[in-house]
């Protein structure tokens, strides 16, 4: 048992590293932070932009659909008015023309609308546009040494990686997702050691019978008050 606690703790240390490490690497230093802060806001603000203007666009469309049935509807009123008969009718056929006319100068007013805020985004977005490569070049001469950093953890993760898939296949199945569960509920700390006859990670003084089986290695020994797995180097 000892042997195999011995290869969990060294899989638990393996796998904390992974995450430290992703950590640091996915992490824009503190230096650095305002300024992919920035260059994020330009790129985002343009992805923004051209959303809209899709949307405008679609809006437009179906704005000068709409101007178009409100128009049809309008001469097909002026052409009723001219064969009523009575001046009820007369009345009535005069109320759907009006109502037809505001329509008509109301979605008029929205396609002009449309068309302006169109013509307004195509110049923003290709003016910046027109400036993201330039800036996107700056941005990375900036981060140029963050990202070797990153290229340097790339290196490391991988022969860590590899080194986790190692020790797990020396773990059967059942254990293996049992300490991953373990792992998870504990915050990464599924295994600890036992300093000065306390669990390193709550304090909670162990028994000296649980010391002594520890010692001997038969069994697996969990903390009473954290419930995590004791290591006794």
């Amino acid at each position: 048992m000892s042997g195999q606690l011995d290869q969990l703790y060294r899989l638990q240390e393996r796998i904390r590293f992974v995450r430290q490490r992703e950590k640091e690497r996915d992490t824009v230093p503190t230096e650095l932070a305002d300024v992919d802060r920035a260059f994020r806001e330009k790129v985002e603000a343009a992805e923004r932009l051209r959303a809209r203007l899709k949307q405008a666009e679609s809006e437009l469309s179906r704005a000068e659909a709409d101007l178009s049935e409100h128009e049809e509807k309008q001469q097909k009123f002026h052409a009723t008015l001219k064969s009523v008969q009575s001046s009820r009718e007369y009345g009535a056929v005069l109320n759907e023309i009006d109502g037809a006319e505001k329509l008509v100068r109301a979605t008029e007013e929205r396609v002009l609308a449309l068309e302006e805020e169109i013509e307004a985004a195509r110049r923003d977005l290709e003016t910046r546009e027109a400036s993201l490569p330039a800036e996107t070049a700056e941005h990375e001469t900036k981060l140029s040494g963050w990202r070797e950093a990153q290229r340097e953890i790339d290196v490391e993760l991988t022969k860590a990686r590899a080194q986790i898939a190692d020790l797990e296949s020396g773990i059967s199945p059942r254990e293996k997702n049992e300490f991953r569960r373990l792992l998870e509920k504990k915050n990464g700390l599924a295994i600890v050691k036992v300093v000065d006859g306390a669990c390193s990670a709550c304090h909670m003084k162990v028994r000296p019978h649980a010391v002594q089986t520890l010692k001997v290695g038969l069994e697996i020994i969990t903390c009473d008050r954290c419930k995590r797995m004791l290591f006794l180097e």
